[in-house]
């Protein structure tokens, strides 16, 4: 069976529904639609339901959104292969209804929406819509669609149609109530939501009872209101997804993930997430950009607990790196941070990636650019593409074209300014604009109007690193008030025993630590927890090997006879999954911390804390030892 017409059971496609039309009752859909539909016409052998492409009346066009009307008036009947005669859409009874008659006028082919006789239908519509069966509403709705033309007299018909569905809507079954929602759905140019946000509300009770494309067509209505309402169990949709995933192209799952999105909701049912990943993985390459797109979106949101996720989110990078090449700025961007917030990176994708970006920078979002710093930096990743990323990004947001943008999204260049230092790379041009006291205070009113509170600890961190690694930097710095102020608001107090327990892994972990090293140097030589710099997020381990007072020597520079040493505590969160290798954030304060004169000691949660108390005395007092004495750890 090559190009056919096949009936299919009366309901709405949602992907495609560009490839199906109802004629004489019946819905028939075409293979002549994206790969996803083949399995669809070819489950049945039933040729019963299927018309030879010759006999096509519909001439379904592959790229464009509308079906040609004028074929199906001028088909005046259709053979089966059962020999049954298709009715043909123009006959009617001589006594011919409102409805009757809009239909046929709205179906000729020289039909006219600005006509005095289309107008002289609608207000006979009007005045008898309480005649007019659900179904058949429906219909008019999907008529008015395929149009397309605006005017007030239709624009007055759906006003009534969404109010006259409203009050039907109790006598529906739940396939009619979904249908006409979806209907008007496609009604975009119209303000026609009063029904969609009722049929929201009242099958929020019946998803589990919803057919699979019942379920989509639910969802995608649904986002348009950016929220679940409390009334909506998440649980039922999501064991309901789960439940009818096979029944489901990947298109129609694409959409089904843009709504958990979109809406701000992230999918807590761990096996349905690896089932998408699995389907995507599958699919990816045959499927559109905009669905690969939706469903990364989802996995990233729904992948936040580095304890609790869908394992196969950790397939998606190194399955999908061949296909790089095919995809846009905005996909490979949600490529890339899929797995951040489970600590995982893949080198060869973020490679790939890298260096796609650079051959179309001007077309990248700053957010998009944004984010791919984040990947390198926070990975520590390291390679000429990387390099060339850095050199390229100053002198792409040194444009004209972009400081509109720049100021528009503040947040976005901070950061990105911030993952840079990160990367230890000094972006001269675009830290005089981030320090430009103009800008800084656009972004410090664009951090108190949104929900992104890390703009001005991004600031401090890029003032502080300039102190350290950049002293001969003669630009503009952040003032002295600000930098105060940022460090109070973003400094937490220095973990103790004698305050409480109720700590943080990393300070707990952080006490054990400082536990250990003062049995190791005794009374006379105490360490100490303290910050090192205004812009470091947790304190380090100080102590000095000639037993003076730890206060004189703390925040001193340059050469000192006095041999001072940091003890880092490595948590879980400074390392990237399946690595021993500190990432980006650790491995600068690493950094900044030699430059100030320390001789750095790194202790990693994986070593210490699976140690015995004598072994973890062992550990540190041959780490210290091989400090004294210069040697690499």
């Amino acid at each position: 069976m090559d190009h056919v017409i096949k009936k299919i059971l009366p309901q709405i496609l949602v992907t495609h529904q560009k490839y199906f039309r109802s004629l004489g009752g019946c819905y028939y859909l075409s293979s002549k639609t994206v790969l996803s539909n083949m399995a669809l016409l070819l489950k049945s052998g039933d040729k019963e339901d299927c018309i030879p492409e010759n006999n096509d009346p519909f001439r379904l066009l592959l790229d464009s959104n509308l079906i040609h009307k004028k074929s199906i008036t001028k088909c005046h009947s259709l053979t089966l292969h059962n020999g049954s005669i298709l009715p043909n859409m123009e006959h009617f009874s001589k006594n011919k209804s409102h409805y009757e008659e809009f239909i046929e006028w709205i179906d000729k082919p020289d039909f006219d929406i600005k006509s005095e006789k289309f107008k002289t239908l609608i207000s006979g519509m009007l005045e008898n819509l309480h005649l007019i069966s659900g179904e058949h509403l429906v219909n008019i709705i999907n008529r008015l669609c395929l149009n397309g033309e605006k005017t007030k007299q239709v624009e007055c018909l759906v006003a009534k149609l969404d109010q006259k569905c409203c009050e039907n809507s109790r006598k529906w079954d739940k396939s009619i109530y979904i249908a006409a929602a979806w209907s008007f759905f496609q009604l975009k140019s119209y303000s026609a939501f009063n029904l969609q946000k009722k049929m929201v509300m009242d099958l929020a009770g019946v998803v589990k009872q919803m057919s699979s494309q019942e379920l989509i067509m639910y969802l995608v209505i649904l986002k348009q209101f950016r929220r679940f309402p409390r009334k909506i169990n998440k649980a039922d949709i999501e064991i309901r997804l789960n439940e009818v995933l096979d029944n489901v192209s990947i298109e129609d799952l694409g959409l089904a993930c843009l709504a958990f999105f979109e809406c701000n909701e992230a999918v807590q049912n761990t096996e349905l997430v690896g089932r998408l990943v699995e389907r995507l993985l599958i699919d990816a390459n045959s499927t559109d950009e905009k669905t690969v797109g939706s469903m990364l979106k989802l996995f990233r949101r729904s992948s936040t607990d580095s304890g609790n996720f869908a394992k196969q989110v950790l397939d998606i990078q190194p399955r999908l790196c061949d296909l790089v090449h095919r995809w846009n700025p905005k996909v490979l961007i949600q490529l890339i941070a899929v797995g951040s917030n489970i600590l995982f990176f893949h080198h060869a994708t973020i490679e790939r990636v890298a260096r796609k970006i650079l051959t179309c920078l001007n077309e990248a979002r700053l957010k998009d650019l944004e984010r791919l710093a984040m990947a390198i930096a926070i990975s520590c990743h390291q390679s000429p593409s990387g390099n060339s990323f850095w050199d390229g990004l100053e002198k792409e947001l040194t444009t004209v074209e972009r400081q509109n943008e720049i100021y528009q999204y503040p947040n976005a260049f901070i950061s990105l300014v911030s993952y840079a230092i990160i990367a230890n790379r000094y972006l001269e041009q675009l830290l005089r604009i981030a320090l430009n006291p103009d800008f800084v205070e656009i972004a410090k009113n664009f951090s108190d109007q949104s929900s992104y509170n890390s703009t001005k600890r991004e600031l401090l961190l890029v003032n502080c690193s300039l102190n350290i690694e950049m002293p001969g930097y003669d630009g503009p710095r952040l003032c002295t008030n600000d930098a105060q102020t940022f460090e109070k608001l973003y400094r937490k107090p220095i973990p103790s025993v004698e305050k409480g327990n109720n700590f943080t892994n990393h300070e707990a972990f952080l006490l054990l630590l400082l536990d250990t090293v003062r049995k190791i140097l005794g009374e006379k030589n105490s360490a100490s927890l303290v910050y090192l710099q205004p812009h470091f997020v947790t304190p380090d381990i100080v102590f000095k090997m000639d037993g003076h007072d730890e206060k004189n020597t703390v925040m001193s520079y340059g050469n000192c006879k006095v041999q001072r040493f940091a003890l880092i505590g490595g948590s879980r969160n400074m390392y990237s999954r399946f690595s021993d290798h500190p990432m980006g954030p650790l491995s600068m304060k690493i950094r900044q911390i030699e430059t100030m004169g320390y001789r750095v000691i790194v202790i990693p949660w994986f070593e210490f804390l699976k140690r015995s108390k004598s072994d973890r005395l062992a550990l540190i007092s041959h780490r210290i030892r091989l400090k004294i004495n210069d040697r690499k750890i």
